[in-house]
């Protein structure tokens, strides 16, 4: 940012946005949730214009992983408030209120950061194999060799996060 870009940004006053609120939990919110979890080996609780969504799924991808989206901000789960009722199962169970959420293997595992920082380390393969996901023929998670930061928001390119 530039002085002058600093000095404009002074002078505009700066709130948070509102929060989300969201409806009670229900018990067949919390039923679909876990059944949901349970039924996948990769799932990943998304919204659809989310770019941090978009990174786990270019990452799994990329490794050729199979995974499971639930996209609770679409149209099929409008109806009756469905999608934020599912949200705040899913907000209880992970206490985590943003996107994406992935589960592997049935356990929360975090979000698109966590994901590519955890690949990086090495530490997010054995999570997978750990849930039945195997490498693949030649061992090398389709050939993937790169940094999973370049699929984190392009907005992100100067992000401190990869150089963890």
């Amino acid at each position: 940012m530039t002085d002058e870009e600093r000095a404009i940004a002074a002078t505009t006053p700066s709130q948070p946005p509102p929060a989300i609120e969201l409806p009670e939990v229900t018990p067949s919110a919390t039923a679909f949730v876990e059944q949901t979890v349970a039924r996948h080996r990769v799932l990943v609780w998304s919204l659809q214009s989310c770019e941090f969504c978009w990174t786990i799924f270019k990452l799994l991808d990329a490794i050729k992983v199979p995974y499971t989206v639930v996209n609770i901000d679409s149209f099929e789960f409008a109806k009756d408030n469905r999608g934020n009722h599912y949200r705040a199962a899913l907000q209880q169970l992970t206490g985590c209120s943003t996107f994406p959420q992935v589960f592997i293997g049935g356990a929360f595992f975090g979000g698109a950061a966590d994901a590519c920082i955890q690949w990086k380390k090495g530490e997010l393969q054995p999570l997978l194999e750990k849930a039945g996901l195997k490498r693949g023929k030649a061992r090398s998670w389709g050939g993937y060799a790169g940094d999973p930061f370049e699929f984190l928001p392009k907005w992100m390119s100067q992000n401190p996060l990869r150089t963890r």
